[in-house]
């Protein structure tokens, strides 16, 4: 990330500047007692912003702090470049400038202060944060600054002789009334932010609360020492002053480190679990190669320089970095984060079993409410079974190599979302075999219901087929034989020859029929006509005279076959029971 390359170097940067200005004078050691509290809350806060910035870059808190670290190391890199032109004498470029930032740069220091505190207050618990209080925060800042550029006023000691290069006579009164206004103002802005975040640690609960306890505690000194680094300004007493702002600092750094290590501020347990792990790993390795190499020389002082002694002590150390590694990162997890170790170490174990079930193993971790569910290829969800289920409102993503296996669902009144995280990355790769099998079984299941749905074709068009020859050739036959039944009984030879002509013209009718049948296909008439073709057909070959009243209009192929079948059985119907 380009920002992260741009903002973690600088202050590392501004100090290795800082202490290459300290090397130019030989007489000046790079570090003296008074500069230690400075320098070391400057490292934990620039620490602590890397540590922040790189687990939770959207949590502008970290980026605060990170400003925090680089503000103070540019303050020292400006004092001391000041420092080698006012004092040590030597020619420097623009080092009346830099004694002029060094002089007012402390007031970055209160902006990123007050920044910090601003953006640790939960917005889902004190929504009376007013969002101009931060523009507010930059904006006193920036007129301070830009203010003791212009004034005309000496330095602070031991520069009183000195002024800004920058200054103008004429801007003088309202550059130093506007300097105060922004500096007090800033003050108290700071103080405010203050008094904010403990209204938000007293309106919180629940794991909030707990988040929130060592930074309020770590916040609250701020307010004295604030005050009292503005006392001993107006004192000319600057070394105190930047003594209050050095404790101010380190309270507030080691209350949010605190929050961190207990109760996941920020949301970088991880990282600090890692990090401790990876530190724990590194020592016990140092110590395992300087043990054997002690050992060694001592029973074998010959043999204490020889290359095996090397190999052995790294053998040793590979195999103390890999148990001190896992050694570690279980006890600082169980420390950092109880519930979220319990339930990584459990997934861990289950998964380590012979035979495990992945969906009953996340019910037992998570909680009732959660379930695995997996992407199918038609765009939805399914079970481990192949089932199609509907997706769960509350789910982590599961992905391998860039790609979703899976989803696990989880109920966030009984479960945190970064216990769900942390179960599914330690379960992802036994979900993307599940995937797998979970589409194998899907797979299986559209195979069964095709075969149900064939069955069911099968039955529907055996019906069919029955139904076509009952109220088709089958009704047509009948009618025919009744027909026949009638000229016998009538006992008349013409009449009797008529119905036979008639009933071998029903009989060539039928059998077309009967082929229609066997293709699958409605008859001639009505496929060629529609519906009014075939009833007028049916009409003209029916014993009875037959009225009939039929639109003149095209249907879907079904419902004109519906209704051919109909207005057949009527006809059969009317003929069978017409005594004709």
């Amino acid at each position: 990330m380009l920002v992260w390359a741009l903002t973690w170097p600088l202050a590392p940067l501004l100090l290795a500047a800082t202490a290459a200005c300290d090397l130019v004078d030989d007489d000046k050691p790079i570090v003296v007692a008074s500069d230690l509290p400075l320098v070391l809350a400057m490292g934990a806060c620039w620490v602590v912003g890397v540590v922040v910035t790189a687990r939770a870059p959207g949590q502008p808190a970290g980026w605060g702090f990170l400003g925090l670290g680089t503000a103070m190391a540019w303050s020292g890199l400006a004092d001391v470049y000041g420092d080698l032109g006012y004092i040590g004498g030597h020619d420097l470029p623009a080092w009346r400038l830099a004694s002029t930032f060094g002089d007012s740069s402390f007031v970055w220091w209160f902006v990123f202060l007050a920044l910090v505190v601003q953006y640790t207050i939960p917005a889902q618990i004190d929504r009376g944060l007013p969002r101009w209080l931060p523009r507010l925060t930059i904006v006193s800042g920036v007129v301070f600054q830009v203010m003791a550029l212009l004034r005309s006023t000496n330095l602070d000691p031991p520069r009183s002789d000195l002024r800004s290069p920058l200054a103008v006579d004429a801007l003088d009164g309202p550059a130093k009334l506007l300097a105060a206004i922004a500096i007090y103002l800033l003050g108290l802005v700071l103080i405010a932010s203050v008094v904010l975040l403990v209204r938000a640690f007293r309106r919180s609960t629940g794991e909030t609360r707990q988040q929130l306890l060592w930074v309020v505690a770590g916040a609250v000194p701020l307010v004295p020492c604030i005050v009292g680094s503005f006392a001993v300004s107006a004192a000319d007493r600057n070394d105190l002053a930047g003594l209050f702002i050095a404790i101010a600092i380190t309270t507030l750094i080691t209350g949010a480190g605190l929050s961190v290590l207990r109760y996941r501020l920020y949301d970088v347990e991880r990282v600090v679990t890692e990090s401790a792990a990876y530190a724990i790993a590194a020592v016990s390795v140092i110590a395992a190669f300087v043990a054997v190499v002690i050992v060694v020389s001592r029973t074998t002082p010959a043999s204490s320089e020889s290359p095996g002694v090397t190999v052995a002590a790294t053998l040793v150390g590979v195999a103390v970095a890999r148990l001190s590694f896992i050694w570690g990162r279980r006890a600082v997890g169980r420390r950092v984060n109880p519930v979220r170790f319990e339930a990584v170490d459990a997934v861990r174990s289950g998964l380590a079993g012979a035979t495990h079930d992945l969906d009953g193993l996340m019910v037992e971790v998570l909680g009732g409410g959660a379930r695995v569910t997996y992407p199918d290829v038609v765009g939805g969800w399914v079970t481990s079974e192949g089932r199609p289920v509907s997706p769960g409102p509350n789910a982590v993503d599961v992905r391998r190599r860039g790609e979703l296996v899976a989803r696990l669902e989880y109920d966030p009144v009984t479960t945190d979302l970064a216990v769900v995280e942390a179960v599914a990355a330690e379960a992802a790769a036994e979900m993307d075999n599940v995937a797998l099998r979970a589409e194998l079984a899907r797979q299986v299941e559209l195979i069964h219901e095709s075969r149900a749905r064939l069955a069911n074709a099968h039955l529907e068009e055996r019906r069919r087929i029955e139904r076509d020859l009952h109220d088709g050739a089958q009704q047509r036959l009948l009618g025919m034989a009744l027909q026949l039944r009638g000229a016998l009984l009538n006992g008349d030879g013409r009449v009797l020859a008529d119905e036979a002509d008639r009933t071998i013209s029903e009989l060539q009718v039928t059998v077309q029929e009967l082929r229609d049948l066997a293709a699958g296909l409605q008859p001639a008439a009505l496929s060629a006509g529609g519906l009014l073709a075939a009833v007028t057909d049916l009409a003209a070959r029916a014993p009875v005279t037959v009225r009939h009243d039929v639109v003149d209009e095209r249907f879907s192929p079904s419902v004109e076959g519906t209704a051919w079948f109909v207005v057949s059985e009527a006809f059969t119907n009317a003929v069978k029971h017409s005594g004709t």
